[in-house]
């Protein structure tokens, strides 16, 4: 299991402009080139299964300024921790209980029966499973007891990559971004099926964003996976002053549309977005549901030179990703 956090970025070596679309444009040809041949991928999976473990446990954390609150995680982060594997990887996963009732997984990435691997564990119990990561992508985890409701609304869920046996260009930078409802209170279940929130954030915590903003310098690939843990509430995920060269329905390579302003995403859905700011500034990234966006789903992308960049670097064309990194099919 990886232990990258959300919205902190994966370090690449930075390269100039100039550099990059070299880069982009060379690897995006032999890809197409590969593909065409019907060569196969070096890539895999690995040889030995990764082991995966998730405790269900009650913690206390901040939510918003001035806000603390009982939160119902896995491995006492809301959202619980990013699982990264690799496409054909086997998962041998763990869930211990350590909380006070009864707690289960659901892994959107796993084909299993929900009758033997996906029921509650009591207090004080364990249970495993084995299962095969086959589809690529972004997705989501959560806890699925009843009120099901009530234990992801409380934090108890979120996300999985499976990086693709087919490789994608790599990013410059690479961020994972949770969004979900916050109620009034963890027990008042009504609230949560009147689907009234306090607030609703970005990795767990109003306005995170805003106070911590995502970094990236010009001309750099910025890759964003975001997955919508709800659980009531679409998302309209956007960035303003910027254009989505590219977006991956669920986080498949295959499921690419380009230039896009707005994408939805459903509760339980996800998507990776590919983006290139070719100017320095600040980009928010909202919900454009504004009402969530007006109650914390809202933060900044913050584009700035470095000191060599500033000297010597131009910045990149807008679209130069689309340009240069044709699609594999």
């Amino acid at each position: 299991m990886d232990d990258e956090q959300y919205g902190t970025e994966r370090d690449r070596t930075m390269e100039s402009g100039s550099e990059r679309e070299a880069r982009m444009y060379r690897l995006g040809w032999s890809l197409a080139i590969m593909a065409a041949a019907g060569l196969c991928w070096a890539e895999v999976g690995r040889a030995e299964p990764v082991a995966v473990e998730l405790r269900a446990k009650i913690v206390t954390l901040d939510v918003a300024k001035g806000d603390q609150r009982e939160a119902w995680t896995f491995n006492e982060t809301f959202p619980g921790p990013v699982i990264r594997v690799k496409e054909g990887d086997v998962v041998n996963f763990t869930l211990k209980n350590e909380a006070d009732r009864v707690h289960s997984i659901d892994f959107h990435a796993a084909r299993t029966p929900w009758n033997l691997h996906f029921q509650g564990v009591p207090t004080g119990s364990e249970a495993s499973f084995q299962w095969k990561a086959d589809s690529p992508g972004v997705f989501y985890y959560h806890c699925g007891t009843d009120p099901m409701i009530q234990h992801i609304a409380n934090g108890m869920f979120g996300a999985v990559i499976v990086e693709p046996r087919q490789p994608i260009i790599k990013p410059d930078r690479e961020y994972v971004i949770v969004q979900s409802e916050i109620y009034p209170t963890p027990y008042d279940v009504d609230m949560m099926m009147a689907g009234k929130p306090k607030f609703v954030v970005f990795n767990g915590r109003a306005n995170r964003y805003l106070d911590e903003p995502l970094k990236a310098k010009p001309g750099e690939l910025i890759r964003l996976h975001v997955v919508n843990a709800g659980p009531n509430h679409f998302s309209a995920f956007h960035v303003i002053g910027a254009i989505f060269d590219r977006v991956y329905a669920s986080g498949n390579p295959k499921n690419v549309e380009y230039g896009v302003q707005t994408y939805t995403l459903p509760p339980g859905g996800g998507a990776t977005f590919d983006l290139i700011i070719p100017e320095e500034g600040m980009y928010p990234m909202v919900t454009h549901s504004l009402q969530d966006a007006l109650t914390g789903a809202l933060g900044v992308i913050h584009v700035e030179k470095d000191e060599a960049q500033k000297t010597t670097a131009e910045p990149a064309e807008a679209d130069t990703l689309a340009q240069a990194n044709p699609v594999v099919r």
